[in-house]
Parts: structure tokens; C-alpha cells; sequence
């Protein structure tokens, strides 16, 4: 984390620059979000004044407009707030966005216009600056760089800078970054993880059951990433020994066993060999079984059973077994309902009614579909947008013989998500800028 904030001040100091772009391997997206808690922390080195927003872009006038509320209820928030358990002094904040400054139709410059009136505001030493973090979820990311292009033109003030994130595999800035390479900078982590981990694996008594696990399971994960499959079976054997070893003195180490079946399984499916997956998450399926005459806590059992047989179930119906993979499927929506895991559970119907569409049976399909919005009506819809919900509802816009719920009972379900541009969300669902889970076997890993 020190040599991430070494190179962030490094960036940010530099004359010009107005967006800072974090360009991340997949290991380190996790030390982004880090970082961004570390920025908001106020007892560390650095002293910049980090504002994350989480507002979702639609278009560029609604979010400029969004974010601008977003800004508005943190400081109402900030203001409000009951400090007397605090043991440092804070003061309010006579500051509020103004939504009448004129913006000769420019869509981002009401926002750039307010925050370098805050930065002013905020009178910041030198080398401190307002940093905004914009965790922004998109379906069009050409669009979202347009209101980005707009904010340089603005003329963003030099205290005021722009953090926007995306990876190696998803990097949705390169057009953008290399139009203005003036004004917006890529920031490589380059953090070497994989050593870091090592590290973290290896902390405890080299001798404790535990870290020997992390450990060998660490170097299998490493063997997954690297395409190196005899290191990968070696160090799998050596997770499942000691789990095996340890499972009279906790019965719970079981699901460290499930958890090795299920990383052989996937990275098998990076072979493209379903078969060879397949049997690895039988043999999940076969250990999770044990932990029913092992685990006296019922939740806990499902739980780890559900999850074994979701993971078959996907790969069943990647191998195109359909009618194997719908009572897998079934089972495994039996066991995340009783558990309440209405995400999984709604996932599970999803992809029976998938899999009965995909086999010809549009009747059962229509009614596993049907099933699967069930568990819709009492999930916050802040939540539903980060599922396969959309998926649900593209499949009965296109089979749906009305026979358990009409199309217009469905368009009102996806309106009550979405409002009245539910129909674009749901067509564009597959590529958004969030990861939402559309292949159930991600949904294990």
C-alpha cells in the first residue's frame, strides 16, 4: 500500500494532469479498493480529500445531476452527524453545489464547475488535493468517456482530480487516455501479488495446520492462473491431505476439501474438458454429502451442499446435459431457499428455466422462470441490478407462453427495477461496466 500511494502522490502531483486512470492486473483490484479506504483514512501520511461516489450513469445530464445529489447528502450527512464520541475536532461544512451555474451545453461542466468551487472552498495546501473516485456502473462505456471528455473540457481546477478504474482484461479507457494524454494519466499498480500472497499465506506457526493449507492452497491458485496443471494437481493433493488430516479435530475443514474440488473443477473448465470438470465437482458433490453425517448444523450442511451441486449443475449444462444439469439445478435451489440465499436461489431457477428452454420444454421453462421472480419481491432493487434478474426477464420476453405470468406482468416487474428504460438495461445486460454474474459457474468461484 505505501508503494501504491508513493506512485498515486508521484501522478497526482504532476502539472496538467486532471484524471488520474488506476490501470490494474485482475490480482490487484482488490489493493484498488484498498487504496481508495486508505485515502479516507486520517491517520496516514496522506492528507488528500477523497468524495467516492457510487452513482450509477445512465445517460451524461442525469448523472452529472445524480452525482451532484449524491455530493449533497454526504455533506448533509457530514454536517448532521453526532460527533461527540469523536476524539479529534471536526467542523461543518458551509459549502452546497449550485445548480444554477450556467454550462453552455456542456453536460459535465454543472459537476466540474461545483467541485472546483469546493476545492477552492476547501483553501488545500500544496501537494493536497480533492479527489473524487468515481465507481461509476455503465452499460455504454463510449458514453460514460463522453461526459469524461466533457469534464476536461470544462477546465477542471488544478486541485481537483479524477480517479476512474479498470483492469488489464477490461480496460474501457484506452481510446479515451490516449486522446488526452495531457491531461488524463494511467497509473500501473504493478504491486506483484502473487509474492505479496505468499507472504500473507506464510504468516502464523509454520507448524499450524492452517497456514500449511493457505499455503499449498495459494500455490494451487497460483498453478490455475499460470495454465500449470501438474503444479496445480500436486498442490490440490496436498490441500486435500492436510484438510483430511484435520477433519476429527474440526469437522468444518470439509469445505476446504469442497473449495479444492471446486478450484480442479474450474480450471478445467480453462482446458475447455467438461468431462474432467465434471468428475472433479462429482467428487465435490460426494464430500459435501459426507459433511451431512458430520455437520450437525443443518444450515451449514445445505449450504455446503448447494454449493457442490450448483457447481456440477453449471457444468452440466455447459456440456449441454441439460436434463442432469436441471436436477442439479433444482436440488441446488431446494438447499439456497432454506438458507436463505435468495440471489443463488433465484440464480438456480434461472438456470433451470435456461436449461428446460435449451432442451425444448418452453412450458417448464416459462414456469421455472416465473418461479425465479419470486424471490425478486422482497430484495432491495439497489441489489437486484447486480444479478441475473435482466437474464430472467430477457428469457420470457422471448419465450413466455403467458400461461404463469403475463408480458405485462413482466414488463411492470422489470419497470418496478429499471423505470422506463427497463427495455435497454435488459438488452445490454451481458456488458455492463460492473461484473454482473451471467455464467453460474463464476458465481462459485
Amino acid at each position: 500500500m505505501d508503494l501504491f500511494v508513493e506512485k498515486w502522490e508521484a501522478v497526482a502531483a504532476q502539472t496538467g494532469v486532471n484524471i488520474i486512470r488506476i490501470h490494474a492486473l485482475e490480482n490487484e483490484k482488490d489493493m484498488v479498493d484498498a487504496f481508495y479506504n486508505y485515502l479516507l483514512g486520517i491517520d496516514t501520511p496522506n492528507h488528500d480529500i477523497p468524495i467516492i461516489f457510487e452513482t450509477i450513469f445512465h445517460d451524461e445530464h442525469q448523472y452529472t445531476t445524480a452525482l451532484l445529489d449524491e455530493l449533497k447528502e454526504m455533506i448533509d450527512l457530514w454536517n448532521n452527524a453526532d460527533r461527540s464520541e469523536l476524539s479529534i475536532e471536526t467542523k461543518n461544512l458551509d459549502w452546497s453545489p449550485d445548480l444554477q451555474l450556467k454550462v453552455n451545453g456542456n453536460p459535465t461542466k454543472l459537476f466540474v464547475e461545483n467541485l472546483n468551487s469546493l476545492a477552492t472552498h476547501l483553501q488545500l495546501p500544496k501537494g493536497i488535493f480533492l479527489v473524487v473516485i468515481l465507481k461509476a456502473s455503465f452499460v455504454e462505456s463510449k458514453r460514460f468517456c463522453g461526459w469524461l471528455e466533457h469534464a476536461v473540457e470544462a477546465g477542471m481546477d488544478d486541485k481537483f482530480k479524477i480517479i476512474i478504474d479498470d483492469s488489464v482484461a477490461h480496460p474501457f479507457y484506452n481510446d479515451f487516455a490516449d486522446k488526452h494524454p495531457g491531461s488524463v494519466t494511467t497509473l500501473k499498480p504493478d504491486l506483484n501479488m502473487d509474492k505479496a500472497m505468499e507472504q500473507v499465506a506464510a504468516m502464523g506457526n509454520p507448524n499450524d495446520a492452517a497456514v500449511q493449507y493457505r499455503q499449498a492452497f495459494l500455490r494451487m491458485t497460483q498453478g490455475i492462473e499460470q495454465r500449470n496443471e501438474k503444479e496445480t494437481k500436486k498442490y490440490a493433493a496436498i490441500c486435500i491431505e492436510i484438510a483430511e488430516k484435520n477433519l476429527e479435530k474440526n469437522v468444518y475443514w470439509i469445505g476446504q476439501v469442497i473449495a479444492v474440488y471446486a478450484a480442479l473443477a474450474n480450471d478445467q473448465v480453462g482446458y475447455k474438458n467438461f468431462k474432467k470438470a465434471i468428475e472433479f465437482a462429482t467428487s465435490g458433490v460426494e464430500v459435501a454429502e459426507r459433511a451431512k453425517e458430520l455437520i450437525t448444523d443443518e444450515f451449514i450442511y445445505r449450504k455446503f451442499y448447494a454449493q457442490a451441486i450448483m457447481m456440477r449443475a453449471s457444468l452440466y449444462a455447459a456440456n449441454k446435459s441439460w436434463q442432469k444439469a436441471i436436477d442439479d439445478f433444482d436440488i441446488a435451489c431446494e438447499h439456497y431457499f432454506y438458507t436463505n440465499d435468495v440471489i443463488l436461489a433465484m440464480e438456480a431457477c434461472r438456470m433451470t428455466g435456461y436449461c428446460h428452454k435449451k432442451s425444448g420444454n418452453n412450458d417448464a421453462a416459462c414456469k421455472a422462470l416465473t418461479d425465479a421472480l419470486t424471490f425478486v419481491q422482497d430484495m432491495p432493487k439497489d441489489i437486484i441490478r447486480y444479478t441475473t434478474f435482466p437474464g430472467i426477464i430477457e428469457l420470457l420476453l422471448q419465450i413466455n407462453n403467458q400461461k404463469y405470468i403475463t408480458n405485462d406482468e413482466v414488463h411492470e416487474t422489470a419497470r418496478s427495477v429499471y423505470g422506463n428504460d427497463w427495455l435497454k438495461e435488459i438488452l445490454n445486460w451481458k456488458n455492463p461496466h460492473y461484473e454482473q454474474v451471467s455464467d453460474p459457474t463464476k458465481v462459485m468461484i
